[in-house]
């Protein structure tokens, strides 16, 4: 059986669990035959999910709140890392003193800029520093986080502390991560699994085998992390480098195993989200991802 699943992005060694069943034959095996998709934007592996182009996708669990998205449906976590704001520690002082700072954002508008808002709000509350909403503005420039530092952008937000974290560091940039749970909400950057609602009905087996062996991707890789690296070399076609071994070492042990479904998982930040009236899911369409 063929299968399609749609990435949240570009291939990078988060997707190191998905690559293991491929590279090591166990979807063959289990007579299945998987194929990875980049998508052209953020959000198109979970519409193609919801809609049946494509079996499943795999994303942050934040856009199981951001929208209402009827028929999507959660399979469990199988990465989870730190997430935030990458900020330039000279833009950081002038916002403190009560200036504006320009965030580059792989999506903007709704929801995503305004948790931004509300992290930069309470971290310059625990710095008792005023601050006021039009001190930050936030332009959809993709996921070229450092890329984006380096061309004037003041903070990256939606930035991994095993990815941009790990690359800001080794370059030596004058840079401070601001992370969700440092100001006192619940960390959503992560990868959940996703199908669609027509699709575990009708082939609960397939999802059940496919969970299955994504965990056990997840398993080998924090336990093989060598192995891991060169699966990812030679699966990507890319030469190996000082940056992305130091990614993949930071990533194997933010691996997580066994991927199975978690109503519990997610729900803290589903509720703090609901009470900053920021979620666009009630209880109920929280409930139906699990469901």
């Amino acid at each position: 059986m063929k299968l399609q699943l749609s990435l949240e992005w570009f291939l990078n060694p988060d997707h190191l669990p998905l690559i293991a069943g491929i590279e090591r034959g166990w979807y063959r095996d289990a007579g299945l035959d998987l194929e990875l998709l980049v998508p052209d934007d953020h959000y198109d592996g979970l519409a193609a999910t919801v809609a049946g182009e494509v079996a499943f996708a795999c994303n942050e669990p934040l856009h199981m709140i951001d929208a209402d998205r009827p028929g999507l449906k959660a399979l469990g976590c199988f990465f989870e890392t730190e997430g935030g704001i990458l900020l330039q520690r000279e833009a950081g002082q002038r916002l403190l003193a009560g200036g504006a700072v320009r965030l580059a954002s792989p999506v903007a508008g709704g929801v995503t800029d305004a948790i931004a808002v509300e992290i930069l709000s309470r971290w310059c509350a625990q710095q008792g520093a005023p601050f006021g909403d039009g001190q930050v503005r936030i332009e959809e420039a993709g996921f070229a986080h450092l890329d984006n530092l380096r061309a004037g952008f003041d903070g990256a937000w939606l930035c991994f502390a095993n990815f941009e974290g790990v690359e800001a560091r080794l370059e030596g940039m004058d840079t401070q991560f601001i992370a969700t749970h440092e100001v006192g909400l619940q960390n959503f950057s992560a990868l959940e699994l996703f199908t669609s609602e027509r699709f575990l009905r009708q082939h609960a087996g397939v999802v059940q085998t496919v969970t299955q062996l994504i965990g056990e991707g997840a398993r080998w890789c924090r336990e093989q992390p060598a192995e891991a690296a060169a699966m990812w070399y030679r699966y990507s076609g890319t030469a190996p480098t000082p940056l992305v071994d130091a990614i993949i070492a930071d990533t194997c042990p933010r691996l997580v195993a066994p991927l199975h479904r978690d109503a519990a998982r997610w729900h803290g930040m589903w509720a703090q989200f609901e009470q900053l009236g920021l979620s666009q899911v009630d209880d109920a369409g929280y409930a139906a991802l699990y469901s």
